[in-house]
């Protein structure tokens, strides 16, 4: 989705109110989100050695580390830095060890800072698209936010993101998917990108209440909450 620039930065709008000065983004992919947030700590991290690699030399005075979101050793690679927020969008449904991750990222965060989390929603809607991309699961709203309380998190907000788009999503699982770097999908992405997006952007205040192609989350680290 790195050519849908509305798109990210609908996404990026939503976050905005809880995005302090200190961000990790967690799985950069082929950009990230960096380029729209316009916070000074900027750090970005992914599992992919080659993709961070690329990133260093496209962008060589950003802070930017290979490290696995689920793994003991998470927080070393981070030199053990802590952040006001931490970002992750369209990564934790790739994450077969979730609980993990999510508390890899809570401990990343400063006492009172954010957890901005952005998954895939609804397992009917599951197609060739997500298989393509790895995706072990999508998620309901009410199961996000039991893991961000399981976590440990105060849940901020937890709802449904871009009802249209799940429409089109769902009409996908009728056709057949080779790859992710096709024609026909990057056409449906940058049609949506253009024309589709406003009329899911001003329906989205009602339908977040119950259905979306994906579910936004802000979750809350205790104030009180000691160094671990």
């Amino acid at each position: 989705m790195e050519g849908a620039n509305r798109y990210n930065r609908w996404i990026v709008s939503a976050f905005r109110p809880y995005v302090g000065r200190e961000l990790l983004e967690v799985g950069i992919g082929h950009g990230g989100f960096r380029a729209l947030l316009a916070t000074p700590g900027y750090v970005g991290a992914d599992i992919d050695a080659e993709l961070v690699l690329h990133a260093r030399a496209a962008v060589p005075n950003v802070d930017l580390v290979v490290a696995d979101v689920a793994a003991p050793g998470f927080g070393n690679a981070l030199g053990g830095r802590r952040f006001d927020t931490v970002l992750c969008v369209n990564v934790l449904e790739h994450v077969r060890q979730q609980e993990a991750g999510l508390a890899n990222m809570m401990a990343a965060l400063n006492p009172g800072g954010h957890l901005l989390l952005f998954v895939p929603a609804f397992s009917a809607l599951y197609n060739d698209l997500d298989r393509l991309a790895g995706h072990v699961r999508r998620y309901r709203k009410a199961e996000v936010r039991q893991l961000l309380v399981d976590a440990g998190a105060h849940v901020v907000t937890s709802e449904y993101f871009n009802a249209v788009g799940a429409i089109g999503w769902w009409a996908n699982r009728f056709l057949s998917h080779e790859t992710l770097e096709s024609g026909a999908v990057d056409g449906q992405v940058r049609f949506f990108d253009r024309w589709v997006l406003p009329i899911s952007r001003a329906i989205n205040p009602v339908t977040r209440h119950f259905f979306g192609q994906s579910v936004l989350a802000v979750a809350r680290k205790s104030p009180s909450t000691r160094a671990e």
